[in-house]
């Protein structure tokens, strides 16, 4: 009777002992994960703030493109006098300076 309760004894603390590592591995697991998953939130931000960056930089290129619109009615439109040639020829400087800095704008990382 004394040996078969001892054997039960050791069979029990075994279990519990195999129980309590199972239970420590997967409290690291939860651990990692964690980890993991706050690292992932704080990326997720990162992204979702470039993401806006890039959305409203794109919006503002949008614009800059919708003026280009308004040459074809300039030269639509123009005399052929000289005053109207040196104004045709103002608004193309200006609109080549901004496609060049739009141009320096997307090559930068």
């Amino acid at each position: 009777m004394k040996q078969e309760l001892r054997t039960q004894y050791l069979t029990l603390k075994l279990k519990i002992g195999q129980m309590l590592a199972r239970l420590n591995e997967t409290e690291a697991t939860i651990k990692q994960l964690s980890t993991e998953l706050e690292t992932s939130k704080i990326e997720l931000a990162e992204k979702s703030r470039l993401l806006a960056e890039v959305t409203a930089k794109a919006k503002e290129y949008e614009k800059s493109f919708k003026k280009s619109d308004k040459i074809g009615k300039l030269v639509v439109s123009t005399d052929n006098t000289e005053a109207s040639k040196a104004e045709l020829k103002k608004k193309l400087d200006s609109y080549i300076v901004i496609i060049d800095h739009c141009i320096e704008q997307l090559r930068k990382p």
